[in-house]
């Protein structure tokens, strides 16, 4: 029995129930608390794990039961633990004792926390996203497209109500020659352009 109590990877803390002080704890626990036995074991339990005021013990004093229940282990070095943390209570040689057995969960609910910052971040991200998608019915000629409603709208509006894009105008060379090809200015720009080039 005392090899099992010590090599199991679960902290296990024999409470006694009139008490409350701590009358074993195993190797994991002692771990995790970063303490030595002596200065343990004789000692009130809620100096080590799950610190509730005198007289608001979960179980002894609230009736509570304790299972697999999220509580604080308080470390040698005056930081916490996070523990996920189960309580039985058993009659041995006359004595009722509390069993506490927990594990070490804090790097557990770090990564809960990250993933919930992620989670947090990513909607926030996805409600300043619009995203165009599907068939969209665009006019040949014009290039007018039709909402939902019937309703043809120019394309540019529509882009901009449905999307975060916004538009700069400008014209692509085709289009400057088409419209201004025959003037004599657009003429002599486009020469010396050319010859700026060469």
């Amino acid at each position: 029995m005392d090899a099992l109590f010590n090599s199991t990877l679960n902290g296990v803390i024999v409470v006694n129930a009139e008490t409350r002080k701590i009358i074993d704890i195993n190797k994991t626990a002692l771990d995790m608390l970063g303490r030595c036995k002596q200065n343990v074991v004789g000692y009130e339990c809620h100096n080590f794990v799950c610190p509730a005021e005198r007289g608001k013990c979960p179980i002894a004093d609230l009736g509570q039961t304790v299972d697999r229940a999220e509580r604080i282990l308080l470390t040698a070095n005056g930081g916490n633990c996070k523990i996920l943390k189960s309580v039985k209570t058993i009659t041995f040689a006359g004595k009722e004792l509390y069993i506490e057995s927990f594990i070490d969960i804090t790097d557990l609910k770090e990564i809960e926390q990250t993933r919930e910052e992620l989670i947090e971040d990513l909607s926030a991200a996805l409600e300043k996203v619009k995203v165009l998608s599907g068939l969209m019915p665009i006019c040949a000629k014009c290039k007018k497209i039709r909402d939902d409603k019937g309703y043809w709208n120019n394309l540019e509006s529509y882009i901009e109500k449905y999307s975060e894009a916004s538009f700069s105008h400008g014209l692509c060379p085709e289009c400057s020659d088409a419209m201004y090809g025959d003037q004599d200015w657009y003429i002599k720009g486009r020469k010396k352009r050319k010859s700026g080039k060469k």
